[in-house]
């Protein structure tokens, strides 16, 4: 199988990376992507700007035959060429329009415009002959003269010394070792090397191929020590192992390396239609990932017949259907004819194509240890030693079970063992090339900064895939890279390669976030498909790094792809605690300084243009601070789409699907418990949720369960929740805005928390514009103008407002933040007859009430005039009465015509006072401060009634009345931001002590 090298140009779309080069010559071949070109430097001219448009979606190939690096950034600073060391090949990948002039970093002089769009014209440019790469040279292997006058025999140890240069011209037998100080340069021929291992010290050089002219033949290597408990200067054994020196092998890659489908393809298909044109060749190995739910299809592994453009014929059929279209969104829901008029995004859900197949072939034997014990082949780099592979195939790769034996792991190469920055290792890069059959990961990152791993294949792997280490890998290039069918390993590594509940290998297991991650897929793996855990600490072998990751910097990840996963599509949580790997619920919170959060230097972090479906969890689950999800495309997943933990977190710009037209199959239920589907979480209000086009998400039958585009089992932390208002400009097509979820109080018997009594409904999503969202109880919509929500008898009612909230009880010295007293309060008519009651048990256990609720959550929500009666008692507990101090917060008291009346238990024996006051510091509001309001008491229920802003202490019953009208003003000012919690909820603190 031979691939063609370029012999002429094709430039339908591209980009002039760096024309800043002196001399340049561009090249592509006819059966390349019409959006793939490659560019070709020389030193030696004066820099030429040039001006060029390009299709969406175009890989540009830059090779750097200058004397200089070149990088190259667009003036907006949206994106940064990696670094293109001389002799370097890179790749970038350009998928979103827009106008990029750029620069080179290293010479202000280079420089250019690229315009990315559909259509894009066709571009003239000068060429300059290239030059033809000299012949490898050196010392035939093949010349007993070059081994002494003996050729090196079957089963023997061979050295090549320092200075010495080997052309290896014939395929030797296999040898015991091979350790190389000199070079090693494989010839223009089809070669066999097989060794028990192969170790590269000092100055030491094994190259295959030319970054200029790739490797044209067929070059295989096979390692095949016996012993897996051999170990060879701490690197182990069957291995290519880098204690110093440089490994280079850059062969011809199949273009492209991977695409998608370009329409369904039936169970039994034999022939595959891309969306791209391949030069694929029969025999070729391909892997085709699933479009349905983990555990429904897996990835396929099919050999090529014949291709022909963009159709690919298969040696045997198809076992399970895969889908091929793009989706779009009309009035009426989804639709496969293209059509922009609701939304720019596109749902795509076509099944990734990948080739296997490369002419160079690293590999482990095929032997009883590898079919017996998973002991594979592998790479270790370390010890400033370089890797550069460039469309290299890599199979029956790592060793199952052992701690750092996995087909490419660069380790240790950035910090000294004090944790001081050794430097960034920016010459690694893995680009093009597939690995496979894994008994141990793929590619891993250990205590290294500055790799490239660009438009790599990972399939069929045992343990976390695209692995960082110790929480201290940074500015590292993971970007384009197609990850397929990751399994649990029969001997887990880590706790986290185990499947429980949102962990288990996965994808993509980034513990720092300062890295781009960009242009990735993420398919078929038994955990998430990318698991950003970030702990507060570094872990193991780079413990003395100066670093934590929970509160770096992110850096980007962007344009990534997460589908039919066996966990969540992104998981932003649960992070390793300990060196053995354990892992805990952990909040991301970067910050400006990459210190410990202090509020004020908390920084925004943004995740963009990100596509997750079919997975069998949420689409994203996540515990973070100060979020931006933009543009994401989420489609068919299991449970809450968007769910977890944050605060001030934006959802905005983006497509949320509950079922697509690929819908054959009926999703299974959601692991993190029978949760219907829903588009977002509520966050308690505290993201903001707007400019969203939601679709096909029906109301579920179920009142304990949310249901619809809006959570509300979330909606606990206050009693009347006014953050609907940071959710405008959504669009529902085909969707319920939500199930108002039954209270746990108003589900006897386990009512020890209880939700939100009312949801302010700005928009009008439940119903008219302004109104409340209340549950349909007597103690709620009693004597309110109401309307019965859709579907009517079963989701509440909506009232006309306002409502109040009381809560943030304490009782003479208890927890301010966790209040468990029982709380029974009794709504009264103006006869202060009973109207209803609103229960809430006493909070001894957090799991007694639905969803496991923290059991601090005991509030209600009071009407306009309302008179109520509160108690702390339910059936089976009673408080002492206070005689110290009771504290309760008030909200949504704005106006001077919001007023309640309350009865609070207080002591007879003592003489009570009260005030307000908005100070969180209550105790230290002064008489007189301005923040502060004391209540004029009355002698009689009947004062108190005409009487606004009194208390009245009722010694007989053991109650102090209280008549709150308006809030307290803001010493202050009033709060700048409308929509922040102090505009919203303008709490006030009622006090009343002795």
């Amino acid at each position: 199988m031979h691939r063609t090298l370029p012999l002429f140009v094709s430039v339908y779309a591209l980009l002039i990376c760096a024309l800043f080069a002196t001399n340049w010559s561009l090249a592509a071949s006819p059966s390349e992507h019409r959006s793939s070109v490659s560019v070709t430097f020389a030193s030696g001219d004066t820099p030429v700007r040039l001006d060029a448009q390009v299709e969406p979606d175009a890989t540009v190939v830059w090779r750097n035959n200058d004397t200089r690096p070149h990088r190259l950034r667009s003036i907006d600073g949206s994106w940064t060429s990696p670094v293109i060391a001389p002799g370097d090949v890179q790749r970038q990948w350009f998928a979103q329009p827009g106008r990029y002039p750029f620069v080179c970093d290293f010479d202000q002089d280079m420089r250019g415009e690229l315009t990315v769009q559909s259509g894009a014209y066709r571009v003239f440019l000068p060429l300059v002959a290239r030059g033809v790469p000299a012949e490898p040279s050196g010392e035939r292997w093949s010349n007993p003269a070059t081994w002494g006058g003996r050729l090196p025999q079957a089963g023997e140890a061979v050295r090549i010394p320092p200075g010495k240069t080997v052309l290896l011209d014939v395929s030797p037998p296999s040898l015991r070792s091979l350790t190389i100080e000199g070079s090693l340069v494989f010839d223009n021929r089809d070669l066999d090397l097989s060794a028990g291992w192969i170790m590269l010290h000092g100055n030491g050089r094994l190259r295959i191929g030319d970054p200029a002219a790739p490797f044209r033949h067929r070059a295989t290597i096979t390692l095949t020590a016996p012993d897996p408990d051999e170990d060879v200067m701490g690197m182990g054994t069957r291995g290519i192992l880098l204690m110093g020196g440089t490994f280079e092998a850059y062969g011809l890659a199949p273009v492209p390396v991977w695409t998608t489908l370009a329409d369904h393809a039936d169970a039994g298909a034999t022939r595959l239609t891309l969306r791209d044109a391949v030069n694929w060749q029969a025999g070729d190995q391909i892997v085709v990932a699933p479009t349905d739910f983990y555990g429904v299809a897996e990835t396929e592994q099919l050999t090529v017949q014949t291709a022909d453009g963009s159709q690919v014929d298969l040696s045997t059929p198809l076992q399970q259907e895969r889908w091929g279209r793009l989706q779009y969104v009309n009035a009426a829901g989804m639709t496969l004819t293209p059509t922009m008029d609701i939304t720019p995004l596109v749902l795509d859900e076509r099944a990734e194509v990948g080739n296997l197949s490369r002419q160079i072939v690293i590999q482990g034997a095929d032997d009883a240890r590898w079919r017996n014990e998973r002991f594979g082949a592998h790479i270790m780099v370390m010890n400033h030693a370089v890797l550069r592979l460039d469309g290299v195939e890599l199979r029956r790769m790592g060793q199952g079970g052992r701690l750092g034996r996995y087909p490419i792991h660069f380790h240790l190469l950035s910090y000294a063992p004090n944790g001081a920055l050794i430097g960034d290792a920016t010459a690694q890069t893995v680009t093009n090339s597939s690995i496979w059959n894994s008994a141990n990961r793929c590619i891993v990152i250990h205590g290294t900064n500055g790799v490239t791993v660009r438009n790599n294949i990972c399939y069929d792997i045992a343990g976390h895939a695209i692995f960082l280490e110790d929480a201290v890998e940074r500015r590292n290039l993971i970007e384009h890279n197609l990850v397929l069918k990751v399994r649990q390993p029969p001997q887990p590594l880590l706790p986290s390669d185990r499947i429980m509940f949102r962990r288990g290998p996965s994808g993509f297991w980034l513990t720092n976030p300062d890295n781009t991650v960009r242009g990735n897929v993420a398919a078929d793996a038994a955990g998430n498909g990318f698991w950003l855990a970030f702990p507060e600490k570094p872990l193991g072998n780079n413990q003395n790094v100066p670093i934590r990751p929970i509160n770096t910097a992110f850096g980007i990840f962007s344009h990534n792809v997460a589908h039919s996963n066996n966990r969540p599509g992104i998981n932003i949580d649960f992070a390793p605690i300990d060196n053995a790997g354990n892992t805990a619920e952990t909040k991301y919170i970067p910050t400006i300084d990459g210190g410990p959060f202090r509020y004020e230097n908390r920084i925004r972090f943004t995740l963009s243009d990100i596509t997750t479906y079919k997975n069998n969890d949420n689409g994203l689950w996540n515990r973070v601070s100060w979020p931006n999800y933009v543009r994401f495309v989420s489609a068919d997943n299991t449970g809450m789409f968007f769910a977890g933990a944050g605060d001030d977190g934006r959802i905005i710009d983006s497509l949320v699907i509950g079922m697509s037209l690929n819908n054959r199959n009926p999703s299974p239920p959601s692991f993190s418990g029978d949760q219907p589907n829903t588009a977002v979480a509520s966050y308690h209000s505290t993201f903001d949720i707007y400019n969203n086009v939601v679709v096909n998400f029906p109301l579920s039958p179920r009142n304990d369960r949310a249901s619809g585009a809006f959570a509300t089992n979330d909606y606990y932390t206050r009693p009347v929740d006014r953050g609907l208002v940071r959710n405008p400009n959504n669009r529902l097509i085909n969707t319920h805005p939500g199930r108002r979820v039954i209270s746990p109080n108003l589900n006897t018997p386990v009512g020890n928390a209880a939700l939100a009594g009312a949801l302010w409904d700005p928009y009008g999503y439940w119903g008219p514009a302004g109104n409340y969202w209340v549950y349909d109880v007597p103690f709620l919509t009693a004597g309110r103008p109401c309307a019965p929500v859709a579907p009517a008898g079963q989701n509440g009612q909506s009232c006309v407002g306002p409502y109040y909230g009381v809560a943030g009880f304490r009782i003479d010295g208890g927890d301010p933040f966790k209040p468990r007293m029982p709380l029974t309060v009794t709504r009264l008519d103006d006869a202060l007859q009973p109207i209803a009651q609103w229960i809430v048990e006493e909070g001894s256990g957090s799991g007694r009430n639905t969803f496991g609720i923290m059991p601090w959550m005991r509030h209600f929500a009071a009407v306009p005039g309302g008179r109520y009666l509160i108690e702390f008692r339910d059936a089976a507990n009673s408080l002492p009465l206070p005689s110290h101090e009771v504290k309760l917060e008030l909200t949504n008291m704005h106006s001077p015509d919001d007023q309640v009346i309350l009865a609070v238990p207080f002591s007879g024996s003592v003489t009570a006072r009260a005030y307000l006051t908005t100070r969180q510091s209550y105790e230290y509001a002064a008489p007189g401060s301005p923040d502060r309001r004391d209540l004029t008491p009355v002698s009689s229920m009947t004062a108190l009634l005409v009487t606004d802003n009194s208390m009245w202490q009722d010694t007989v019953n053991q109650r102090v009345w209280v008549h709150v009208r308006g809030g307290v003003p803001w010493s202050g000012g009033e709060p700048t931001n409308p929509l922040s919690d102090a505009a919203l909820y303008r709490d006030t603190i009622l006090r009343i002590v002795r």
